[in-house]
């Protein structure tokens, strides 16, 4: 009836039995011999160690540098100020820097993105004295265990310090100076004066230093203008700044960002709303600012790049790299910043146009601007090609050597002024063979294969007649127009033979610039000249440039070809894309070479001249049937002129003493009567002018001599023996038989 209680069982626990190689522990007493000598080594181990950390601490600061250059800002090159250039209208157009820096104030920096570099970089900015022992303790141990230092716990102050005065080596020794640099910032400067000058040096990729040049490379805005988006990018950056840029990783630069919101949102920097659109906002965005891979090397704005990476050269050969890149100069240039965007969109939209058709992988046809004031010498405008990137930074403005064509005539007539000849003078355009050095036949030919017999000379440059030109460079002299190429600013290697006549020797748009200058400025030829003044960062002036004239030629001489190349856009081969179109004085002459493959237009008011060159970089490639100067290049030089014309005088040619003028019989250069069937008012220098009336034409029409020629122009035809091809005149036939010759 009693259950059986059962016996409760306890497990005993387990004792293993010692190691007969553990010795028992004796106690030592502090008042036994043995305890006395263990606290006197212990003791004294204690203030080697002491005495050690002392030691090295005064070594480590005995070399720590100077710390003048995060105390001051100015004239220390450790801040490496970069080169400025500026317009005319004294914009900042461009900046050289080995770091790209640009100083601001800590009060231009918005107050959200102080918060948010504080709350991702050193939350505890404010508490500590320059280092957080905690941070530096946890990293220790992370290194630790890695075997490697990978953790820095570096708080800002030690940012600021490794940056200004170390190198990126990791190590401890590094990282006891980066500790020690840290304290002694932090007892010379408050942290406001801290933040400032790490928001100034801190790196954020791509060669830029501080806030302003990182806001100005990545989304061309000053840093008081960012939006919550770009702030939080730009507070991501300092972590990672290869690894989080946009531009070379835009997916990791994604990420990053919106970590950085995620952090800005918890600590109620922003509102989820903020957060949600900021994230949307840069996503967008990063696509345009991955494309940022061109171009920008050592810049952060770079408005005009033919044009200041031509000074930069010319800097970097006066002043050397450091100097040009750490000196902080200030240059002056002489470009007009809206006569260049003029240019820019002018070329690119012409190039666009004529690339239209062009497949994926073809040769592009490229082209180049540049615009001089004649009167100074002073570049305007420059540009050098559809685009400057890493793979299209051939300046053509300023290299490009190519065969200017009928461009080229007008040095030939200018000889031939000095020479004696009139513009009434009647030159024979007409079939004519030639023997060259090389034994062989030549046979020149006009444009439209057509001959016009007897032409005055202001017709056959008006005209650009090829026959015509040939027998004048007869008459004038090979050398002797060289002799006139050379002064007037050809330097290149001039053939010395009849085809210098059609534009055969090797020119730049730059030459050819300068030389039309000289026209527009009465004969004056001055070097171009790209900047006006450079002085040092704290404007103190260093070098200025002033205008270098030479006179060439006479200004009556100048006049007179002004007269003939006014003609060529008001009745010749530029009337249609030029003349037509500009309602103001103008001045200029086309230009195309053998089978279309150089096209030109070169021409000027008096207060600016301009060249357009259009045509491939490389090999004899035709721009196509019919590509001449007048078809493609012209048009681009008008839409750049249409778009600057509020910003020129509208002035006349200044009509130098020594011209006369007339009413001439240009079939006999005699003054007109009232029984000549064709006159014209004439320009002449004085002296050169006719004095007796025409004889030739009475009443009846027997008296009449032979009509000059004028031909009619085919609407489609081609040379294949002309060495350098014109352009067809820009007259329709229907038209020309009933232009008098008289103005």
């Amino acid at each position: 009836m009693f259950r059986r209680r059962r016996r409760r069982t306890y497990k005993t626990p387990v004792v293993y039995p010692k190691s007969p190689f553990l010795k028992p522990r004796k106690k030592i007493s502090i008042l036994t011999p043995l305890g006395k000598f263990i606290l006197v080594i212990s003791l004294l181990c204690f203030f080697v160690i002491i005495g050690i950390g002392a030691g090295v601490i005064v070594a480590f600061t005995r070399h720590l540098p100077n710390l003048d250059p995060v105390l001051k800002y100015e004239g220390m090159e450790a801040w490496k100020f970069p080169t400025k250039l500026h317009s005319v209208e004294n914009k900042l157009i461009a900046d050289f820097a080995e770091e790209k820096r640009e100083l601001v104030n800590l009060d231009q920096i918005p107050q959200l993105l102080k918060d948010a570099v504080i709350l991702i970089e050193d939350k505890g900015f404010y508490k500590h004295k320059g280092v957080d022992f905690t941070g530096l303790i946890r990293a220790f141990l992370v290194n630790l265990r890695s075997g490697k230092i990978l953790q820095g716990g570096s708080t800002i102050t030690q940012q600021l310090a490794k940056n200004l005065f170390l190198t990126q080596e990791r190590s401890y020794r590094r990282k006891i100076q980066e500790i020690l640099i840290a304290l002694l910032i932090e007892r010379k400067l408050t942290k406001e004066e801290i933040l400032e000058r790490y928001f100034n040096k801190i790196y954020y990729g791509h060669g830029n230093y501080g806030v302003q040049a990182a806001s100005l490379y990545y989304f061309d805005k000053p840093v008081n203008d960012l939006s919550v988006a770009e702030i939080a990018m730009i507070a991501g950056l300092p972590n990672s700044p290869v690894n989080y840029s946009p531009v070379s990783y835009p997916q990791k630069a994604i990420k990053r960002q919106v970590f950085v919101l995620n952090r800005m949102e918890e600590e109620g920097l922003i509102t989820s709303e903020q957060k949600i659109a900021a994230k949307n906002d840069f996503e967008k965005e990063v696509k345009r600012i991955s494309r940022k891979k061109f171009a920008k090397t050592k810049t952060t704005v770079n408005k005009a790049p033919y044009f200041t990476e031509y000074i930069r050269q010319i800097l970097e050969q006066k002043y050397g790299s450091n100097a040009l890149y750490t000196g902080g100069l200030n240059v002056y240039t002489t470009l007009n910043l809206a006569m260049q965007e003029a240019a820019e969109e002018a070329l690119v939209k012409g190039l666009e146009q004529l690339n239209a058709a062009k497949k994926p992988g073809e040769p592009r046809i490229e082209g180049a601007l540049l615009a001089m004031d004649p009167r100074t010498g002073n570049i305007l405008a420059m540009v050098g090609g559809s685009g400057f990137t890493q793979t299209n930074q051939l300046n053509r403005a300023i290299y490009a050597k190519r065969q200017p064509g009928s461009a080229f005539k007008p040095i030939i007539y200018t000889a031939a002024i000095d020479q004696g000849f009139t513009l009434i003078n009647i030159l024979d355009d007409s079939p004519k063979t030639y023997i060259g050095v090389d034994g062989e036949e030549w046979s020149p030919t006009n444009y439209d294969n057509d001959f016009y017999g007897r032409v005055t000379l202001r017709t056959a440059l008006e005209l650009s007649l090829n026959l015509a030109t040939i027998k004048l460079l007869e008459e004038v002299g090979v050398r002797r127009v060289i002799e006139y190429a050379r002064k007037m600013g050809i330097k290149n290697k001039l053939p010395a033979d009849l085809s210098l006549a059609l534009g055969t020797a090797q020119v730049t748009p730059l030459e050819m610039t300068k030389v039309f200058g000289i026209f527009a400025n009465q004969g004056i030829k001055v070097e171009p000249i790209a900047i006006q003044s450079i002085k040092d960062h704290k404007q103190n002036l260093l070098e200025e440039w002033t205008t270098k004239e030479e006179r060439v030629i006479s200004p009556q001489t100048a006049y007179l070809v002004t007269s003939m190349l006014e003609g060529v856009v008001q009745r010749g081969t530029a009337k249609y894309s030029v003349g037509n179109k500009i309602n103001r004085v103008v001045a200029g002459k086309t230009g195309t070479t053998n089978d279309y493959v150089d096209a030109w237009f070169i021409g000027f008011t008096p207060e600016l001249v301009a060249t357009v060159w259009i045509g491939y970089d490389r090999g004899q490639k035709s721009l196509g049937p019919g590509q001449a100067g007048g078809v493609v290049a012209a048009p681009i030089w008008t839409e750049f002129i249409q778009k600057i014309l509020p910003l020129l005088e509208s002035t006349d040619f200044t009509v130098p003493a020594g011209v006369n003028f007339a009413i001439v019989d240009p079939s006999t250069g005699m003054l007109d009567t009232k029984h000549c069937p064709k006159t014209r008012y004439e320009v002449f220098v004085e002296g050169n002018c006719p004095t007796e009336y025409c004889t030739y034409h009475g009443e009846e029409e027997g008296e009449a001599i032979e009509e000059l020629g004028v031909g009619e122009y085919e609407s489609q035809s081609s040379s294949t023996t002309t060495l350098v091809e014109e352009e067809k005149p820009q007259t329709e036939p229907e038209d020309f038989d009933k232009i008098r010759l008289d103005e």
